[in-house]
């Protein structure tokens, strides 16, 4: 029995989405000299392929893949958006806002002037800023009823044309807003590594790039000797005096195993395990005052583990982790810190905010009491809370229904706003009651990730049928519209950063990619910056920046 692979495709379209989702993962991942598609560029090239041979799509499984990806947005944002607006949201939401405005004026004026449909300027604002919220509310528009859609048109023809507007735009904006930031530094001669080495000393993160990572902490074993500086002393005592890296975890005295607390004594002949990179195992071995290599099996016989706690505790908010004296009260070493998703530099002078999540390493028990005092482990959440997450897609789409009557318009939010709205909130409220709409973050990140997918493929197969046709009639206009629409809100977004808000060039370069929400752009920005610090500003303006975006799409299409 043969059979037609091309038949096959045309008979099961969930075939057709689910093989597009597998090839362009492989597509995504090819590196040419250091240029990767990326998983997203690689299914929508697929996903165009595809329906430039007449594949259809699968309009239920682009609708689900939809509701996914926005709501999982809002619940990544959630955590973090309401905290940033009292911090310094101020000029975060005012560099986003202006983005998204000029990115918004500019497609609106290119639209007018070239005599482009609402859908094609929507599908160019969107590719050429790589904004899939942008792409999201557009569409949202449509399907609810909220857009005007002109005579002689029908809402599938306008579907169409934001897919195409996407499909052609898109890897010129990705590819053309990465080649932007690297080169704006050189062209506007602005010392970048300078200026990120400058705001970290501002800021006291003191970045020092020649001091090499240290590893992981590990226990080993140690003596203590007669007449040196540690016999005799407590564990408060030693605290103070010694290194802040190094810490005791237990003491056997003859056979007894003792937990020592801050004002126990460590004795002369004690064997002492001590948690500490091997770096610093390696210099204790010529310490004067203490004998290394001790195997004792009871002594070593200590579970040491890593747990990613998200700070939750508002008296932990706002210190710094020197303040918070985590290594010397509680035996465990923070070896990651992550903001908004993002690295931020592991100094003692960093600042812990809501939401922030630790990695640590240290005794089981004390990561417990540690965990109990900074908020919760991540570990603890194994199962995802679907309950609470139906409902908060389902109050999504409710809020996305409420329309108000401006003359003859319905103006609403529409379905991807709601669901955007609706996710900030339930993330919100879980990152102050870790209880509420338990979401772990391999869960979140896999539901994003299938939910983005899924809508890629829909939006390639749709537009794959016009992609040629409109790259032959108006091609040229859409690749010029594009390079207009990602010039503008960049140029305008840093002129403003820069005279207005008066940002540091480093911090505001991350937060431009924030704004125009291209991961791949921040990662060009701190490689070029040598530092972390572009990824503060990236955080800023990120969550603001899905929103804004979301409702631009949306208002195109007013």
């Amino acid at each position: 029995m043969e059979v037609d692979p091309y038949s096959l495709l045309v008979s099961s379209p969930t075939l057709t989405v689910f093989l597009a989702i597998a090839l362009g993962y492989l597509i995504g991942k090819i590196n040419i000299k250091g240029f990767e598609l990326g998983a997203t560029g690689g299914v929508l090239l697929i996903a165009l392929l595809f329906g430039h041979y007449d594949l259809s799509p699968h309009p239920f499984l682009g609708t689900v893949g939809f509701t996914l990806f926005i709501y999982s947005v809002g619940l990544q944002a959630g955590p973090r958006f309401f905290n940033v607006l009292m911090e310094d949201g101020a000029r975060y939401i005012g560099l986003a806002l202006v983005v998204a405005a000029s990115a918004f004026i500019a497609a609106k004026l290119l639209a007018a002037g070239f005599g482009l449909d609402n859908g094609l300027a929507a599908g160019i604002l969107a590719g050429a800023l790589t904004s899939t919220p942008t792409l999201v509310g557009a569409q949202s528009a449509l399907e609810t009823g909220v857009a005007v859609v002109p005579p002689g048109a029908s809402a599938d023809t306008l579907l169409e044309t934001i897919s195409v507007g996407y499909a052609i735009t898109y890897v010129f904006g990705m590819v053309g807003l990465i080649l932007l930031v690297k080169l704006m530094p050189n062209l506007l001669r602005i010392d970048l590594a300078g200026q990120a080495r400058s705001y970290a000393r501002k800021k006291g993160y003191q970045e020092d790039k020649k001091k090499r990572p240290e590893g992981l902490p590990v226990v080993r074993g140690y003596q203590v000797k007669e007449g040196g500086r540690i016999a005799g002393k407590t564990r408060r005592q030693l605290q103070a005096t010694e290194d802040q890296r190094v810490t005791a975890v237990r003491v056997k005295r003859g056979e007894k195993i003792i937990e020592l607390g801050m004002d126990d004594l460590v004795e002369a002949s004690d064997k002492v395990a001590i948690l500490a990179a091997p770096e610093r195992h390696a210099e204790m071995r010529d310490d004067p005052d203490l004998t290394s290599g001790i195997l004792d099996k009871d002594l070593l016989d200590t579970y040491i583990t890593s747990a990613e706690i998200v700070v939750t505790r508002s008296e932990v908010t706002g210190r710094s982790l020197s303040e918070l004296r985590l290594t010397p009260d509680f035996n465990c070493f923070v070896t990651r810190i992550q903001h908004s998703q993002i690295d931020l530099p592991l100094r003692d002078s960093t600042i812990l905010q809501r939401a922030d999540t630790l990695t640590v390493v240290g005794d089981s028990r004390q990561i417990d009491k540690l965990a109990e005092w900074l908020g919760v482990i991540e570990r603890d959440v194994q199962e995802l809370d679907l309950v609470t997450f139906a409902s908060g897609i389902a109050l999504g789409l409710l809020i996305g229904l409420v329309s108000v009557k401006v003359g003859t318009i319905s103006v609403g939010l529409g379905s991807a706003g709601g669901l955007l709205l609706a996710g900030i909130l339930f993330g919100y409220l879980r990152s102050h009651n870790p209880t509420f709409g338990r979401v772990p973050p391999a869960a979140r990140y896999a539901i994003m990730e299938l939910g983005l997918m899924l809508f890629m493929v829909n939006i390639g197969l749709q537009a794959g049928g016009g992609v040629l046709e409109a790259l032959l009639s108006v091609g040229p206009v859409i690749i010029l519209c594009g390079m207009i629409v990602l010039l503008a809100p960049l140029v305008i977004g840093f002129l403003f950063g820069t005279y207005v808000l008066k940002l540091n060039p480093a911090l505001l370069l991350g937060a431009l990619t924030g704004a125009m929400t291209s991961t791949p752009a921040l990662g060009v920005v701190q490689q070029a910056a040598k530092s972390s610090m572009p990824a503060l500003g990236y955080a800023g303006t990120y969550a603001f920046a899905n929103v804004l975006l979301t409702v631009a799409g949306t208002l195109m299409m007013l």
